[in-house]
């Protein structure tokens, strides 16, 4: 019977025998051991000779620190914002750039990124500030009496929305050329409307005589005139159309007294 095994080529090199590892001494053995685990409690703790003290004065200073890094913080954080609403202004949402809202602030990129991720986060920052503004001044439109006083209530709360809608008229332009194709600002938009139409529909309901003819839906009446109001401080303050002031306070207000009141100011 002939052996089938392959005889090794010529040249090739022959595989070394396996040989049987021999165990390490028990010595050698202890010495490469890993060091075993110990808990938190079994680790040995630093003296307090060994510790570092701290003084009243060294705690005071490192308060003092920490208030000036973040007062500095909220400074640049609040440039930056002001710088972006000046460039919104200029240039529109679309065109403006972060370098024309850092170099306006006098900040360097690092600066900005360290607040704002993009363009678009600080813009949302600036219009979470002005629907937080917008919210708190519906709260201010109270209950209306009757006649002039009424008229006096709803004109002077006009006027001060008339105001911040100026002041605020840069983000609130941006923010709706940003608004169709961001879900984020759509739903801010929509949240601040809905805050703000509540406050007069509560108002509207308080005003409104249930023994009228034909009395007005709370909820439609709210709606309809908050809905003019924005559209026409939108046109008027963000798009430039001329009226004077005092006269489009007047006619809003007076707009308003005969919807909530129902009977003309003489």
């Amino acid at each position: 019977m002939t052996d089938r095994r392959a005889a090794p080529r010529k040249g090739a090199a022959r595989r070394p025998r396996a040989t049987a590892r021999r165990p390490a001494p028990p010595a050698e053995r202890a010495h490469n051991a890993r060091p075993a685990r110990t808990s938190p409690a079994e680790r040995p703790r630093a003296t307090p000779a060994e510790c570092p003290r701290t003084t009243p004065a060294d705690r005071a200073r490192a308060a003092e620190l920490t208030r000036e890094f973040g007062e500095q913080g909220e400074r640049t954080r609040r440039a930056l914002l002001t710088a972006a609403q000046e460039v919104f202004r200029e240039r529109g949402y679309h065109a403006a750039r972060v370098d024309d809202i850092t170099a306006r602030a006098g900040t360097s990129h690092g600066a900005f990124y360290l607040y704002f991720s993009n363009k678009s986060e600080i813009l949302e920052a600036l219009a979470a500030e002005t629907s937080e503004q917008l919210h708190d001044l519906s709260w201010k439109l109270e209950d209306l009496e009757s006649g002039d006083a009424a008229y006096e209530t709803l004109r002077k709360w006009v006027g001060e929305l008339v105001d911040l809608y100026l002041a605020h008229a840069p983000v609130i332009a941006a923010w709706i050329e940003a608004e169709p194709g961001s879900p984020r600002f759509e739903r801010l938009g929509r949240d601040v409307l809905a805050k703000v139409t509540r406050q007069v529909g509560r108002v509207v309901r308080a005003a409104s005589d249930p023994r009228a003819r034909r009395p007005l839906d709370p909820a439609v009446a709210a709606t309809a005139i908050v809905a003019m109001l924005e559209r026409f401080c939108y046109f008027w303050l963000a798009r430039g159309a001329e009226f004077e002031r005092e006269q489009a306070v007047d006619t809003l207000a007076g707009i308003m007294y005969r919807t909530i009141v129902g009977t003309p100011l003489r």
